[in-house]
Formats: structure tokens, sequence, C-alpha cells
């Protein structure tokens, strides 16, 4: 074999004759490679990384709109329901108010009907009073007229007429209660 070492003009070449290529220059292309493929991966990661990101805020931005939506969906529900209610109760005090007014005039009639019955009743029974008043006012004027009359007579007529005055005036008093109580 001879000694390239010593001097040789030409490349190198190995036994079968082939080029044989600097070790340097070979390990300094890998790692250029290397380097250059760890660039790519390192710029494919990115690129991924920001479309990940893109991805994810739009997908970000679909959710916030679709509980906006769900939630003013919530609210034109929760918003109709109290229309609703509102409608319901406001039907149900007009109905309560009929009602109340119907049977306010129902009692007022029946009111007027028993005071009517009870002016009625009374008058009846106050008839045959006023008539005994009358005819003991007829004979108190016969015996003022008639001055033949014994004293005690003349006594027993004060009597009666006090207890006719008296009389008069319970069934007075009993009539402004009675009429009182059924007017109300």
């Amino acid at each position: 074999m001879p000694d390239m070492s010593i001097g040789s003009s030409g490349p190198a070449t190995d036994a079968s004759g082939h080029p044989v290529l600097d070790p340097t220059k070979n390990v300094l292309d890998l790692v250029n490679a290397a380097i250059r493929r760890q660039d790519d991966l390192r710029a494919a990661e990115s690129r991924h990384v920001r479309e990940v990101i893109d991805i994810r805020a739009g997908l970000m931005s679909e959710l916030r709109q679709a509980e906006t939506a769900r939630i003013d969906a919530i609210r034109a529900v929760d918003i109709g329901a109290v229309n609703r209610a509102a409608e319901v109760s406001a039907q149900q005090a007009q109905t309560l108010a009929a009602q109340v007014a119907n049977s306010a005039e129902t009692l007022r009639t029946q009111v007027q009907a028993a005071a009517t019955a009870a002016t009625v009743a009374l008058a009846a029974a106050l008839e045959p009073i006023q008539k005994d008043i009358a005819d003991l006012r007829r004979a108190q004027y016969e015996a003022q007229g008639q001055k033949t009359q014994v004293v005690e007579s003349q006594s027993m007529s004060s009597t009666a007429i006090a207890i006719a005055s008296a009389v008069i005036s319970v069934l007075s008093i009993i009539t402004v209660i009675i009429l009182t109580v059924f007017v109300k």
C-alpha cells in the first residue's frame, strides 16, 4: 500500500477506488441536516401550536355564543312565564272583583228586602198599639169633657196616659233599634 500521507496530490479513494469523503465534512453535513431537521420540526410545531390555538379560540368563541344563546333562551322562557303569571293574576283579580261586586249587590238587595219586611212587620205590630193609644186619648178627652167623674177615675186616666206614653216610648225605641239593625 502506498503511503498517501506523504504527499499525495489527488483525492483520497477507498480500496475499490471510490473517492473517500473527509469524515469531518460528513459529520458536519449530518449535524447541519440534523439542525435543519430540528429547525423544521420546531417551525412545524410552532405552526401546529398556532393552529391549535386558533382552533381553540374559534371553539371557545362558538361555546360562548352557544352559552349566550342558551341563557337568552332561558331568560325568554322566564320572561314568558312571568308575563303569563301576570296575565293569569290579572284575570283572577278581574274575576274576583266581579264576584265581589255581585256579592255586594246581592247582599244589598237582601238587606233592603229585610229592612222593608221589618218595617212592614213593625208597622203591623204598632198599628194595634197606636189604635189603643188613640182610643186612650179619645177617652181622656171625653173624661176631661165630663166634669162629673170622680177624682179616682181622673188619677186612673192619668195613670193610663202615663202607661200609654211609656209604651209609646218603648215601642219607639224598639222601632229605632230594629231599623238601625236591618238598615246596616
